[in-house]
């Protein structure tokens, strides 16, 4: 798609799981865009992606980027410091969704609403997990300083991009119709009708996830608290949830954290009587779900917590968002 007005923008992993909510999610903004560049790895090659009406083709290579406003890179992260690294050569701004810079205190962190550097040439995206854990402990900050979060994630099999979600689909159809599960490359196990711990061990970089959350939370909070943090697959297709036990340097009340959830932005606290919110009631929101805090029996400073979010709208949202508020290059 090219056009004469509006910004020049190149989404890498344009077909993937992550881009294609980006590329939804742009074009439902007001964000005004007159060229957009696809690009995708080699088995999308010759397929076109709608935008704004039109026909965009795929590119199964970067194509030269100067002149660009953007590039908007929702690869995995094998490519993603390449892209990175042709975007900074061509002097174009890029806004890296991959998590590989999530750790690298040198590059900045882009939160909407967050005040932003407008000259930074590479800006991250929090790691998923973050952007259903930042908004409630921020607002619940609001309380005590938060001293301590141990929380336990239930991932979907979009955490693994576009492949995990077909991966899981077919397994699934497989086995309903009682035949051969196919052999799945994208976790190494089995999705369907199972669970599987994914948050790596000691030894692969002291847990990475871990660290890449717990440096993401740091630059939100003050102080930054200590953090545990285990992930599981579950057999689900899309979103996270999380069971959360947040402990505070002082006691807290479960009413008044439920009221502070109930206004921060980016959260809604789930009203409804019985169950509590579950990833379906959170796919396709802009919003992380929250159930009522509840105080923990032992510790008057501590509260346990349930919540959900769509993370693949959430990180498409928060880069539009970002993408809007830098302004226009000269």
């Amino acid at each position: 798609m090219t056009a004469t007005r509006g910004l020049r923008i190149a989404v890498a992993g344009a077909t993937g799981a992550v881009g294609s909510e980006v590329l939804a999610a742009l074009d439902a903004s007001s964000i005004p865009v007159g060229q957009l560049v696809a690009v995708a790895g080699e088995e999308s090659l010759g397929t076109d992606i709608e935008f704004q009406g039109e026909l965009s083709p795929v590119h199964a290579e970067l194509p030269a980027l100067h002149g660009l406003d953007a590039v908007i890179c929702c690869t995995p992260r094998g490519p993603a410091s390449e892209i990175a690294r042709a975007a900074l050569r061509a002097e174009v701004p890029c806004l890296d969704l991959s998590g590989v810079f999530a750790d690298r205190a040198e590059v900045p962190m882009a939160w909407a609403g967050e005040p932003q550097d407008p000259a930074a040439p590479l800006v991250s995206a929090p790691p998923p997990t973050a952007l259903v854990w930042g908004p409630l402990l921020r607002a619940l900050a609001e309380l005590a300083p938060i001293e301590r979060v141990d929380g336990t994630v239930l991932e979907a099999a979009s955490a693994s991009g576009r492949r995990g979600i077909e991966a899981l689909s077919a397994e699934s159809m497989a086995l309903f119709n009682q035949q051969e599960a196919p052999e799945d490359g994208v976790l190494g196990h089995p999705l369907a009708f199972d669970c599987h711990p994914r948050s790596g061990s000691p030894s692969e970089g002291g847990r990475l996830r871990e660290r890449e959350l717990r440096g993401a939370l740091a630059r939100w909070l003050e102080p930054a608290p200590a953090l545990a943090a285990r992930w599981v697959a579950v057999p689900a297709f899309v979103g996270e949830a999380s069971s959360l036990g947040v402990r505070f340097a002082a006691p807290v009340d479960a009413a008044r954290a439920a009221e502070c959830l109930a206004k921060a932005a980016g959260v809604e606290l789930w009203e409804r009587e019985g169950e509590g919110p579950n990833l379906r009631a959170s796919a396709g929101s802009d919003t992380v779900i929250a159930a009522r805090p509840e105080a923990d029996p032992d510790d008057a400073a501590r509260l346990r917590l349930w919540a959900v979010g769509d993370v693949l709208r959430l990180a498409a949202a928060n880069v539009v968002a970002v993408l809007a508020a830098r302004p226009p290059r000269a």
